[in-house]
């Protein structure tokens, strides 16, 4: 498992990637978890901007155009989900949207886990955006932190590597899921 992580304080900053360079060298130039964190901070800017357009470009191509209709939309599930919490109806009243998550953290960070699937050999990717002042990367390996503290205080979102770029493998932000809790925690799959 290959795990990079970045800051980002309210606007994206580029990583420091001279330094990884010099530790390993041409390993490092196309590294897929730095290319999976490039992706994360584009990600985290289009949705700290509002820009619908931008965020869209890094959805599955089979629900574009239905997620567009749902973004343009303030009272929908998935522009709620992302961009509004005064409208988040499910739950236990803990929900934030990701654009609250990422705007109010303190130390916004960006955590990029890339595994490789025994069973298709493809590279996946997760990223998972948190206020590192808040939730440290431990608490990002417990499936019962994920479940109980993620709805507040985490967003994800899964990608597989394909062909040289990253796709994602889920909906925007895991919404379909809402959120990183997995799938076999708290039957939420």
């Amino acid at each position: 498992m290959c795990v990079a992580s970045m800051v980002m304080a309210h606007e994206v900053i580029p990583s420091d990637v001279g330094q990884a360079q010099q530790k390993s060298g041409a390993a490092h130039r196309n590294s897929p978890s730095r290319d999976l964190r490039k992706v994360g901070e584009a990600i985290a800017k289009a949705v700290l901007d509002k820009n619908i357009q931008a965020l869209l470009t890094y959805d599955r191509a089979d629900l574009r155009s239905a997620d567009q209709v749902s973004l343009k939309n303030p009272k929908s599930d998935l522009y709620c989900y992302i961009f509004d919490s005064d409208c988040i109806t499910w739950g236990s009243g803990n929900w934030r949207s990701v654009y609250e998550k990422l705007y109010h953290a303190y130390q916004l960070e960006i955590k990029v886990s890339v595994t490789s699937s025994p069973y298709d050999r493809q590279l996946y990717g997760s990223l998972y955006f948190y206020d590192a002042s808040a939730v440290s990367e431990r608490d990002l390996r417990s499936p019962d932190f994920l479940c109980k503290e993620g709805p507040a205080n985490v967003a994800s979102w899964k990608f597989r590597l394909e062909n040289g770029k990253w796709r994602p493998v889920t909906p925007l932000f895991d919404s379909e899921t809402r959120g990183p809790c997995p799938s076999d925690v708290e039957g939420n799959g």
